[in-house]
């Protein structure tokens, strides 16, 4: 999704958690600031080393309430009947991804608003702590760091309730333009042009901020340029969804489909399948049921001399829920699974039986003859 590989680092509420790579950049960044500008003057008495600390503490600690922002998020939609496919972490925060757009205006303005009310909530323990520690006189080394959390949460609330989306902020709006109109793509044309000229703005106050000398104001250009651009394609992802949702696996699905018996060898695999065969991924199947996906990357997992001894079952994708779909399902639902992190293609089962598969080139083939007419 962000161009550059994400890894898994673990599960809250059974829900992945992952880092994109480019968010150790802004990790980085946000310490190497903290370190080399804000505390040296917040705490001028403290030596380099302590400044350092400090401030990996501080990254980490607001990096997990991005965390937690984005899981109130997940939560209210797992409520509303939706499913999360992951979490992630980039060099612009966090998002979550789910598996398909709420149904309802109602469940939409509640997940969007369940982010920023968690940021003010943290917001507000950080001040109710700030306060307790300074009714005990505590050091500033305790005070500063708490004084920072409570108020980057406080900025990260006011922010992302700006109403323009895809913003928390423009997802309400959207909700209630939608509530309104009874037409979700009307509402979020509406609510990207807002997006559009959030981050127009942005971008403006930087200009006129950096020919005043007030160079920290070019982060306002970096995020008014990311909004806008998220904003202006939006709308377009939105309609190419919409149509996606009109179209069910069985008319896109190859079939038949070649399959391989789940005692082949990884090394028979290797030779004739993924070396002299024609895909680059094959359902895996035992006693006529199908029990996963294995593909290229599968074999990596293994070492060399484990090929000739180790099976198609043991490297198998086996998670059915994530790489099985029914023949009525719409491609709307499954896009989750194509991207690069995921499976990559998705097995069309109907009463147990193997039908069809549905890959990502498959997808982007209907989409590409969805953009010529």
């Amino acid at each position: 999704m962000f161009g550059v590989r994400s890894f898994t680092i673990g599960r809250i509420f059974g829900i992945p958690l992952e880092v994109n790579s480019s968010w150790f950049l802004i990790f980085f960044l946000v310490a190497f600031t903290l370190s080399t500008s804000y505390l040296p003057v917040e705490l001028p008495n403290q030596s380099s080393t302590v400044h350092v600390f400090i401030a990996i503490v501080m990254s980490a600690a607001f990096f997990a309430s991005v965390v937690i922002h984005e899981f109130a998020h997940s939560l209210v939609a797992r409520a509303g009947g939706l499913k999360t496919s992951r979490i992630t972490l980039f060099v612009f925060g966090g998002i979550s991804q789910l598996e398909e757009e709420p149904k309802r205006p109602g469940l939409e303005f509640r997940m969007a608003f369940a982010g920023p009310a968690m940021s003010l909530v943290l917001s507000g323990i950080g001040f109710g702590v700030l306060a307790l520690l300074s009714s005990m006189h505590a050091g500033k080394v305790l005070l500063v760091p708490v004084e920072y959390l409570a108020y980057i949460n406080l900025s990260v609330a006011i922010f992302n309730l700006l109403p323009g989306f895809p913003l928390d902020g423009g997802r309400v709006l959207r909700s209630v333009l939608w509530a309104i109109t009874h037409d979700m793509l009307k509402a979020t044309r509406w609510a990207s042009r807002m997006g559009q000229l959030l981050g127009y703005g942005l971008i403006a106050v930087a200009v006129v901020g950096v020919f005043n000398g007030t160079i920290d104001l070019i982060w306002f250009g970096v995020m008014g340029w990311f909004l806008s651009m998220l904003a202006g394609s939006a709308y377009q992802q939105q309609v190419i969804k919409t149509r996606l949702a009109e179209v069910t696996l069985a008319s896109i699905m190859s079939s038949p489909v070649v399959f391989v018996q789940s005692e082949t060898t990884l090394e028979e695999m290797a030779r004739s399948h993924f070396l002299g065969g024609q895909h680059s991924r094959y359902p895996v199947v035992s006693e006529g049921k199908v029990i996963g996906l294995i593909e290229l990357q599968s074999l990596r997992d293994f070492p060399r001399d484990e090929w000739s001894t180790r099976t198609a079952g043991d490297a198998a994708h086996a998670d059915l829920a994530e790489v099985v779909a029914a023949p009525e399902a719409t491609v709307d639902r499954i896009l989750t699974r194509l991207e690069p992190s995921g499976p990559g293609a998705v097995l069309v089962v109907e009463e147990g039986r193997l039908a069809g598969i549905v890959t990502r080139a498959d997808v982007i083939r209907l989409v590409g003859s969805m953009n010529r007419q």
